[in-house]
C-alpha cells in the first residue's frame, strides 16, 4: 500500500488503432507481476472496451465512482490470470456511451480521486482516441505520459499533434514514445526518430523513446477470441518486449528516467 498515493501514467496516441489498450493491459500485468499494486482506468470515455479486450462481463463502474455512489474499492473489477498477479479495473460498461460529454472539470475530478487513492502503486490511465479536451487534461495532470504510435505515417501525424498539445499544457513536459506493431527495431527506431527530430526542430523538445513493440500475429489472434495472450503464448514476441519495457518505466520506484524529459 503507498503512502503517498500512486504514480499516474497516462497512455495515449492521438488516434485509435495503435493497440494502446492493449498496451496498457498488458504493462499492467507486467507491473502487477513485479508486485506493484495495479489498477487501470479505461478513461476512452465514449467507447470503453477493456473488458471486451479482456473479455470480462464486468468491469467495475466509473460512472458510479465519479457520482460518488461507490468508493473507489466497490468500483472496480478484479482482473486474475492464473499463474500471475491480479490488478484492478475502472472503467464504464463497453459500449454504453454513458461518459460520452464528461468534460475537463470531470476529468480533473478524476484525477485528483485516483491520486488521493493509497490502495496502489500505480495507475495506468487508458487515454481515448484523438486529441480532445477531456484526453489533454488527464494527459496533463498525469505524472508520465507515454504516447503509443506505429509506423503508419498518420499515427506519427497524429502523435506530433498530441505531443504538441502536451507540451503546451504542461508548459514543456515532454511524453515519451513507445512504438507499437514495428517490423523490427530498425523501423521501429526510425519512426520514433522521425516524430523526435520534428518535436526538437519546430516544438524545441526531445521526447524520450522508451522502445516498440513487434508486430504480433498471436496478439491479434487472442484479442478476437477474447483470450488471455498470458496463458495462450507466453513467451511470445510481444510480452517480452512489453515486459522489458517495465524496467523503461521505472518498476519501484515508478519513475521514467528520461533526462529531463519528464517530471
Amino acid at each position: 500500500m503507498s503512502l503517498f498515493g500512486p504514480r499516474l501514467t497516462a497512455i495515449g496516441s492521438g488516434k485509435g488503432g495503435t493497440g494502446k489498450t492493449f498496451i496498457s493491459l498488458t504493462l499492467a500485468q507486467s507491473f502487477a507481476d513485479l508486485g506493484e499494486r495495479v489498477l487501470v482506468c479505461d478513461a476512452d470515455l465514449g467507447l470503453s472496451n477493456t473488458s471486451v479486450h479482456l473479455g470480462l462481463s464486468h468491469c467495475g463502474d466509473l460512472p458510479g465512482f465519479l457520482a460518488g455512489r461507490l468508493p473507489l474499492k466497490a468500483a472496480v473489477a478484479l482482473v486474475a490470470t492464473p499463474g500471475h498477479e491480479s490488478f484492478d479495473l475502472l472503467a464504464a460498461p463497453a459500449g454504453s456511451g454513458v461518459l460520452a460529454d464528461a468534460d475537463a472539470s470531470t476529468m480533473e475530478k478524476l484525477t485528483l480521486q485516483l491520486r488521493r487513492s493509497t490502495s496502489y502503486d500505480r495507475v495506468l490511465i487508458d487515454l481515448g482516441a484523438g486529441i480532445g479536451d477531456a484526453v489533454l487534461t488527464l494527459a496533463a495532470d498525469a505524472d508520465d505520459v507515454v504516447v503509443v504510435m506505429t509506423p503508419d505515417p498518420a499515427a506519427l501525424t497524429d502523435a506530433y499533434a498530441f505531443v504538441k498539445l502536451v507540451l503546451k499544457r504542461t508548459g514543456g513536459r515532454a511524453p515519451a514514445l513507445m512504438v507499437n506493431m514495428a517490423a523490427n527495431a530498425p523501423e521501429a527506431k526510425r519512426t520514433a526518430e522521425a516524430l523526435i527530430n520534428s518535436a526538437r526542430t519546430f516544438l524545441k523538445a526531445t521526447p524520450a523513446y522508451l522502445g516498440f513493440v513487434p508486430t504480433d500475429m498471436r496478439v491479434v489472434e487472442c484479442l478476437r477470441r477474447q483470450i488471455s495472450l498470458w496463458q495462450t503464448y507466453p513467451r511470445c514476441p510481444s510480452l517480452t518486449a512489453i515486459t522489458g519495457l517495465t524496467t523503461m518505466l521505472g518498476g519501484k520506484p515508478s519513475h521514467i528516467r528520461a533526462a529531463g524529459s519528464m517530471r
